[in-house]
């Protein structure tokens, strides 16, 4: 055996820790990060799970804007005879609830239902709006439908991090798109509006759960050099995702078959995910699996075409007893925790705000859909780009200081500088996006990386929750909100000086390991 130093991206991968002899002869001790980087390039078993983390994203973005088209608005409705006689109004471009006229037909509690307004039958695109009974009492419950999906977000991120910490991020992985596929076909057959809100929020809970596990398992097998393109290629397609949920809700136009439709990936997904998705072999050697660690290394070697390095023994420092109790005495990691949540919660608040209140621009919803989701793409290739040239942490602090002032300029109230800022903004939304997920899960040490960055996801879902609301207060208000927004990212930008830069360097595996990410000297090689 020998001792050497690799040098990832050239800056310090260490890839043989030392020599041990037994009664097979001298064996040699690798981390996880030497062995990937040993194989070289991705290969065809990084390329499979690639595809199907991509498949699993595109879902996550469909199940996310689901509600855009569901709850869409139907322009197509009259006022009844019995409508017309108690001073029932007709306003073009506005639902029955949302003029004043209306609203005051059931001031005193009674039931719409077809009894005031109904929506005309020759209409070939329809919503829960114009299927579901009808009443301004039920109208406020659907608004609130964009939110509870993050609520359920809220709970589903820690709940299915803490879980694949425990059991494994495969089974973690399986549970929570159980739950999105069982929800999913609920929705088009039970029309009711509470089953609606409820099978929405288990929608959220799991998506809490197969995105993120879905993106830390890829972050997991990728070599070192390669952890920046994979992990903004994911976001990537998600992107795309965003923006063909367009043609969902074109070419479905009747929402139950729309519905129905999108039950369908997730359904598929499941079997497929079943046999092809692989554990984590950080995950085993956290629990002392060393053997399963090694197989499945060595399933990536046999795939990929390349040979185990000679004598290996993997060895990973783990803090088996790591828990939030352990987290709490470190202060620098609750401070950079903090730190992080409050990233995750600026970059979901200017993402969301200027999605729903997209809804208040000019145009076709459908075209307004597909630009906005389309605008995320060249985002994401500048922080492919910048993180490779000036790291994580400069790129997360250039993206929201720039989003921040496209937010503050949308205060201007002029149709086409308002569209174009939201462009650039949502751009720069999806740069935050690709930087946020690769960040966190380069920060934590193994035993809490999908706790730490569970918790981080959580609060994102906070400030979505946060954001319909937002979008509704511009209406009335159409200059506090982006104030708010604007001044709260340049705050949150500032807090990102104290963090750590995580490019270039090994994944953390213990609490002393991540205190080594404040080390701004790398080590030096030790060639053989």
């Amino acid at each position: 055996g020998i001792n050497a130093e690799y040098g990832g991206e050239g800056k310090g991968e260490e890839l043989a820790l030392t020599d041990i002899t037994n009664g097979n002869g001298c064996l040699t001790r690798y981390k996880i990060d030497g062995v990937l980087q040993h194989f070289g390039r991705v290969g065809r078993f990084q390329i499979v799970l690639i595809t199907l983390m991509s498949i699993i994203a595109t879902i996550a973005a469909w199940r996310i804007l689901f509600d855009l088209f569901a709850v869409k608005n139907n322009f197509d409705w009259k006022c009844t005879e019995l409508g017309r006689e108690l001073n029932c109004t007709f306003v073009e471009g506005k639902m029955p609830c949302d003029v004043e006229q209306n609203k005051a037909l059931e001031k005193n509690g009674e039931i719409g239902n077809g009894l005031f307004w109904e929506f005309s039958n020759e209409s070939i695109r329809t919503s829960i709006k114009s299927e579901f009974p009808l009443s301004c009492k039920n109208h406020a419950k659907f608004t609130f439908a964009s939110s509870i999906f993050f609520i359920g977000a809220f709970f589903g991120v820690w709940a299915f991090g803490r879980l694949s910490d425990m059991i494994g991020r495969r089974k973690t992985l399986l549970i929570s798109l159980s739950f999105c596929v069982v929800q999913a076909w609920l929705i088009p057959f039970f029309k009711n509006i509470y089953v609606y809100l409820a099978c929405r929020c288990i929608d959220g809970a799991a998506f809490g759960g197969y995105f993120l596990i879905g993106f830390v398992l890829e972050v997991e097998y990728a070599p070192p050099k390669y952890r920046n393109i994979l992990g903004t290629a994911l976001h990537f397609i998600t992107s795309i995702g965003m923006a063909l949920i367009a043609v969902w809700g074109y070419v479905f136009p009747i929402w139950s078959t729309y519905a129905i439709a999108l039950a369908v990936p997730p359904t598929l997904m499941l079997p497929i995910l079943y046999f092809f998705t692989p554990e984590s072999p950080r995950y085993c050697l956290s629990r002392g699996q060393e053997k399963r660690a090694m197989a499945l290394l060595e399933k990536v070697a046999e795939q990929n075409k390349h040979e185990m390095p000679p004598n290996c023994q993997l060895y990973e420092e783990i803090d088996q007893s790591a828990s939030l109790v352990d987290v709490m005495k470190n202060p620098r990691l609750v401070i950079c925790g903090l730190i992080n949540m409050g990233g995750w919660f600026m970059t979901s608040l200017v993402y969301y705000m200027l999605w729903f209140s997209a809804k208040n621009l000019a145009g076709s919803i459908y075209v307004n859909a597909a630009v906005l989701g389309a605008a995320e793409l060249p985002g994401r290739v500048a922080a492919f780009l910048f993180m490779e040239k000036v790291g994580r942490k400069a790129t997360f602090m250039l993206s929201l200081s720039f989003a921040s002032i496209c937010v503050l300029i949308s205060i201007y109230d002029n149709t086409t500088s308002r569209k174009v800022m939201y462009g650039f903004g949502k751009a720069l939304a999806g740069a935050l996006w690709a930087v946020i997920y690769l960040y966190s899960s380069e920060m934590y040490p193994t035993k809490i990386r999908n706790l730490g960055s569970g918790i981080g996801s959580a609060s994102a879902r906070i400030a979505a929750l946060i954001a319909p609301f937002i979008g509704d207060a511009l209406v009335t208000s159409p200059i506090i909100p982006y104030v708010v927004v604007g001044v709260a990212g340049f705050l949150c930008t500032a807090t990102f000086f104290y963090v750590p830069e995580t490019g270039g360097k090994d994944l953390p595996q213990t609490l002393a390991e991540f205190d080594k990410l404040f080390d701004k000297k790398p080590p030096s090689d030790v060639k053989a």
